[in-house]
């Protein structure tokens, strides 16, 4: 459910999976940055939503156990198999606005102390439900960390064919976040060139889709980036990014 990883109508499975591991090979650095946000909450039995194709998993290194869901089956089906032969890991097709009893039994056995959720709350029409049912899954005292996009005023032709819902003010994180039972650690903007380079290319140019060149740039300028943003937290961002925990 990363960008980038919404089904285009009448393209086939392997031409999405090669798709989508192009992608995240070449947003790997980025990903590693936005994952980086999070390392001081990351517990040992990690569950990610809309794990992909493995991209986040790839970077999380080892943990005691790490399980990844998502709402399509082929999706699952060779994530399962990048990972084969890993004791640790443990996938499932399964969509976290809309579990059953049974689903969260099963989900909440595992002891999650970590829940992990990087551009995929967008993706779900009712978020809503599904933070809730991330705070079930969770054990007391256990970390839910998001990344999603910012700012409605820059949706545009781009979120609309990746299948976004929305993008997020603050306030409209923290309320969806809190009105859920967990209790809000961390919310601040991320990647403030991010956004300016948004606006040019999906609402002034009015583009839907990204180009390797994007990549290049941003893998250019990320030392540069990286080492702003560790000092500066941004008024703005592309992103916002939110940690949580379950009291």
């Amino acid at each position: 459910m990363t960008n980038n990883t919404a089904p285009l109508e009448g393209e086939d499975v392997a031409s999405r999976l090669n798709r989508y591991r192009a992608f995240d090979e070449v947003n790997a650095p980025y990903l590693r940055w936005q994952l980086e946000q999070f390392e001081p909450w990351l517990g040992q039995r990690v569950l990610e939503v809309g794990c992909g194709v493995g991209g986040v998993l790839a970077q999380l290194g080892n943990r005691e156990f790490v399980m990844g869901i998502d709402l399509e089956e082929d999706i699952i089906a060779y994530t399962r198999s990048r990972f084969n032969g890993g004791g640790a890991y443990r996938f499932a097709t399964l969509d976290i606005s809309a579990l059953s009893e049974e689903d969260l039994a099963e989900l909440s056995r595992h002891r999650f102390d970590t829940i992990i959720c990087i551009n995929v709350l967008e993706h779900v029409e009712d978020d809503a439900a599904a933070v809730a049912a991330m705070k079930e899954i969770l054990t007391p005292g256990g970390h839910v960390t998001f990344l999603v996009p910012a700012h409605p005023s820059l949706y545009g032709r781009y979120d609309a064919m990746e299948g976004h819902f929305r993008r997020y003010t603050r306030r409209g994180l923290q309320n969806v976040v809190a009105n859920a039972g967990l209790t809000v650690d961390r919310i601040y903007s991320f990647n403030f060139a991010g956004a300016a380079g948004w606006f040019v290319q999906y609402k002034v140019l009015r583009r839907n889709i990204h180009g390797r060149p994007h990549f290049r740039i941003l893998q250019a300028t990320l030392p540069v980036l990286k080492a702003v943003e560790s000092r500066i937290k941004p008024p703005v961002g592309l992103s916002l990014v939110c940690v949580a925990h379950k009291p």
